[in-house]
């Protein structure tokens, strides 16, 4: 044995055993490497909730939107500001119309493109439906909802050392 190396001694039934640290952190570290891969490979791909809206007494159900939706998502509704003062230009978001859009793409049931509604509504643009028919309070309730079953809301647990 290395002099660099820590080695633990235990006893167990009188048996002297000899136990070494960096053997048995591989070996959880594989265990835990297995629980993983299964895990990435038996969790369903989408993930759905239904979100009650009280105003209207029913569920409405979302799904979750993986970082490449969302990316473009949140492209859809950037735009470019040129500052006055500085010249610069730069990228912001419209969060008003970025709560429609994320609504529109994550919500399962209802359609907001059914022709009714948005003839109801006199637009052919979902999100135009989603502004006009719900209140503000449903519409963040809803963007809420969408972004924690997408992983926005899930704490990381921290590794101990």
């Amino acid at each position: 044995m290395s002099k660099n190396k820590e080695v633990a001694e235990t006893y167990e039934d009188n048996v002297f055993i000899e136990v070494d640290p960096e053997a048995e952190a591989a070996a959880a570290l594989e265990v835990k490497g297995n629980d993983l891969m299964d895990a990435l490979l038996n969790t369903p791909d989408q993930t759905t909730t239904d979100v009650y809206m009280k105003r209207f007494g029913t569920h409405f159900t979302l799904r979750a939107i993986d970082s490449g939706e969302y990316r473009k998502l949140e492209k859809r509704c950037t735009y470019h500001m040129k500052n006055k003062r500085t010249g610069k230009i730069s990228k912001e978001l419209d969060e008003d119309k970025f709560s429609y859009v994320l609504i529109n793409a994550a919500c399962i049931n209802p359609k907001w493109s059914n022709p009714q509604l948005l003839e109801k509504y006199n637009t052919s643009d979902p999100c135009d439906v989603i502004q006009k028919r719900l209140y503000i309070g449903e519409i963040t309730e809803l963007t809420q909802a969408i972004m924690d079953i997408s992983g926005f809301s899930d704490e990381v647990e921290e590794i101990k050392n």
